[in-house]
């Protein structure tokens, strides 16, 4: 069964007691900023879902979505107390309870609650894109293509919201756009956290491999190869420019003798975390 959406009256007595502040100990992350973005994250002590953290198989739905399962968090503290042995049943209860016996804070809950009910529209509609683009095997309507292994498509974001998803594969991932750049989270099944921020015209900054980067490679069909340059090293010791046909852009592998260390790739690409390898994709066909 699926989860349930989170009653709008508990919505509402979580937003008041939540002083418009992250939850967690000594956190002045707000909820809601000056300019009345929604920056948090909801969040389940004991999982919606099975196989997250916390989770409870003789909790009904309605008890994992109670007000008493429930608090509000940054992103960064979500995603630390998703460690289990650091942060049990008990020890998230006993943040929730201080948190909510602090002094009242008065803000407008009420917008809050509007920003709320946003992002949950955003996300069922999110949902239905990607179902709908799978069924169609298209990416027609779907305006940001994000290539990560997994998510077939995305969707352009309001700035400042926090998005959500997690695959058929199980894997989740954690979108969040600022000034032209998606921000995007990636937690694989072992636990390991790739981090990618991209923009709309496929270029690629601030990535982060879970995996040591000299154990990646990169794949380019011969069919897009124009022709390979050994280049000046801007990192290592070697590095070699492929140029692609069609003009659909370089890619720049560098190596440190022959252990590879790193690759720019200004071309559609896609990272497989799972047989760690970055794979050129052929120019889009209308």
């Amino acid at each position: 069964m699926a989860r349930l959406a989170i009653l709008k009256d508990v919505l509402r007595d979580l937003s008041i007691r939540s002083k418009n502040k992250c939850a967690f100990p000594q956190c002045d992350h707000p909820i809601l900023d000056t300019k009345g973005n929604y920056i948090a994250e909801l969040c389940h002590i004991e999982a919606a879902e099975s196989g997250e953290p916390r989770f409870n198989p003789k909790h009904t739905d309605e008890e994992r979505r109670a007000y008493e399962n429930l608090l509000f968090l940054c992103h960064r503290h979500h995603k630390e107390t998703d460690d289990e042995i650091l942060f049990p049943v008990t020890k998230l209860q006993e943040i929730k309870a201080k948190h909510e016996a602090l002094p009242e804070v008065i803000f407008n809950h009420e917008i809050l609650l509007e920003k709320i009910e946003c992002v949950r529209q955003e996300q069922i509609k999110l949902v239905e894109k990607i179902e709908k683009s799978k069924e169609l095997k298209t990416t027609a309507g779907v305006p940001f293509p994000i290539n990560v292994t997994g998510i077939e498509d995305a969707w352009t974001p309001e700035d400042g919201r926090f998005y959500e998803i997690k695959n058929k594969d199980g894997l989740y991932y954690k979108f969040i756009s600022r000034d032209g750049w998606m921000h995007i989270e990636q937690t694989l099944s072992d636990g390991a956290i790739a981090y990618y921020e991209v923009n709309e015209a496929g270029s690629v900054r601030k990535s982060k491999m879970p995996y040591p980067i000299n154990e990646y490679r990169v794949e380019i069909p011969e069919s897009l190869i124009l022709s390979k340059t050994s280049i000046k090293p801007t990192l290592g010791t070697r590095a070699i420019l492929t140029t692609l046909k069609w003009s659909i852009g370089t890619v720049t592998e560098h190596f440190q003798g022959d252990i590879f260390v790193g690759a720019d790739c200004n071309a559609r690409c896609t990272i497989n975390h799972k047989t760690k390898t970055i794979s050129v994709l052929e120019p889009k066909t209308i």
